[in-house]
């Protein structure tokens, strides 16, 4: 039986990772979302599934045969500051990473994922919606770097800059995560339970 393959409108390498962990097939595609021009709604889960919905419209799907289906996934993950009430995304810079960390390092915070799974059939050379899951994942951490501990944090975990509030809870960053509450693996950046079941109820074959 001939496996289905998971085509994922992202860049991020801890959402390549985890797909690679779970042994799900898949292929990269670009798209070309503004996540900056997504005005925010009064509700926080609403508008982090806003950004991945406009990713799904502006992925940049694959040539296929036609009659041919495909599964595509955009996702997007944000912090959320419980006492203060603020959306933590990608830093601009150290600076900002800093600033967030701080902030971060005060209350405890949502890590929520939004995620758009679409299953997709080429007719008549027109792209065919035929079965969709939309989602939200939310998971609690608190996550504290003290100010003393800022130069070793970067210098280890470079890649906090590109990370939703500049944590990172694995490797180095495993010193500073103090507790979880939910999904791990959606911290991460992908969901891969959840996103594992609605899968298969899409007939996903493994």
């Amino acid at each position: 039986m001939n496996k289905d393959i998971l085509y994922l409108a992202s860049g991020s390498m801890p959402r390549k990772k985890l797909l690679e962990d779970a042994k799900i097939d898949f292929k990269i595609l670009d798209h070309f979302a503004n996540e900056l021009e997504i005005n925010f709604s009064d509700h926080f889960d609403s508008y982090v599934l806003d950004i991945a919905k406009v990713k799904m419209k502006d992925a940049v799907l694959p040539k296929v045969e036609e009659g041919q289906a495909i599964f595509v996934l955009t996702a997007d993950t944000l912090v959320y500051t419980k006492d203060s009430k603020e959306i933590l995304g990608k830093p601009k810079d150290i600076q900002d990473a800093k600033r967030m960390l701080k902030i971060v390092s005060t209350q405890s915070v949502d890590v929520v994922t939004g995620c758009c799974l679409e299953k997709k059939i080429l007719k008549n050379r027109q792209w065919q919606k035929v079965d969709h899951s939309y989602w939200v994942t939310k998971s609690q951490v608190e996550f504290k770097v003290e100010e003393p501990d800022f130069e070793q944090y970067f210098k280890n975990l470079p890649q906090a800059l590109s990370s939703a509030s500049g944590g990172i809870i694995e490797n180095y960053g495993q010193r500073f995560c103090k507790t979880i509450n939910g999904s791990y693996s959606n911290i991460m950046g992908l969901p891969i339970f959840e996103l594992v079941q609605e899968l298969k109820k899409m007939n996903f074959k493994f």
